[in-house]
This record gives structure tokens, C-alpha cells and sequence, in this order.
């Protein structure tokens, strides 16, 4: 039951993601929620994130990011959904990792964790980029 009530919390998650090389090329940046409504996304909050990152992660991060709370990992704890690319880029945007990617997956030995003021930063500069999920812990 608590199962069937999650999914019904979390249906306004990404069906499926795009890069940001595509998504700055529609009109109306957007993707499906697996709820079937449409999550549109500001493209000039794209175009921000984009001008921070590196050119090679253009072609690899995807959007929308879906952040999950874990309280498992104590108060205000949250992971990405996604992959090392996703990590890399909101590490470096939020001044927490200067390196390069490459040093980036040889010093990670983890999931980052982000906690309350990281995610409120990202949201606060990247609205319309940023889903919160919820989810049992193992």
C-alpha cells in the first residue's frame, strides 16, 4: 500500500531526460512526467547551467536533474538520480569540485550527497531544472 501511495507522490518525475544539447534546440524546452503531463523547463535557465559547464558535458547531462530525499542519510540529505555526469556538473556549479571530470571519477568512491542548502541553491538559480522525488530507503 505505502508503495502504491509513493508512486501517486511521484508522478510528476521525468519520464525520460534530454540532453541539454537538445533541449536548446526546441522552441518550448519540455519533457514528460510519468504522470503524462508536460514538465516545461525555462531555456534560459538551460542556457545558464549550459554556459557553466564544460563543453563535453553538453552532450552528456541530462535534464530535467531528479534529486530524491533519503532520510535514511540523515536530515535534509538528497542523491541525484542520474549518472557521474549529473554529480560532476552540479558539484562544479555549486564551487564544491574544481577538477576536471576525469579526476572527478577517480576521486569518487560514493554517490555525492547533497544536502538542504545545496539543493535550495540549485533550485533557487534553476527552478524549472530541479524535480524532488520521494522513495523508501532499502
Amino acid at each position: 500500500m505505502l508503495q502504491n501511495e509513493l508512486r501517486k507522490l511521484n508522478t510528476h518525475l521525468p519520464k525520460n531526460r534530454k540532453t541539454i544539447k537538445a533541449l536548446l534546440t526546441e522552441t518550448e524546452p519540455s519533457t514528460l512526467t510519468v504522470g503524462g503531463d508536460k514538465a516545461i523547463m525555462k531555456k534560459s535557465e538551460i542556457e545558464a547551467l549550459s554556459a557553466e559547464l564544460p563543453d563535453e558535458l553538453r552532450d552528456r547531462m541530462k535534464l530535467p536533474i531528479v534529486l530524491l530525499r533519503r532520510r535514511e542519510l540523515g536530515p535534509g540529505a538528497f542523491t541525484l538520480l542520474g549518472d557521474e555526469y549529473e554529480e560532476y556538473a552540479f558539484s562544479r556549479v555549486l564551487g564544491d569540485y574544481a577538477g576536471t571530470f576525469t579526476e572527478f571519477q577517480k576521486a569518487r568512491d560514493s554517490p555525492t550527497v547533497f544536502y538542504k542548502p545545496q539543493v535550495s541553491e540549485l533550485t533557487r538559480r534553476f527552478h524549472s531544472l530541479i524535480v524532488i522525488g520521494f522513495g523508501l530507503s532499502d
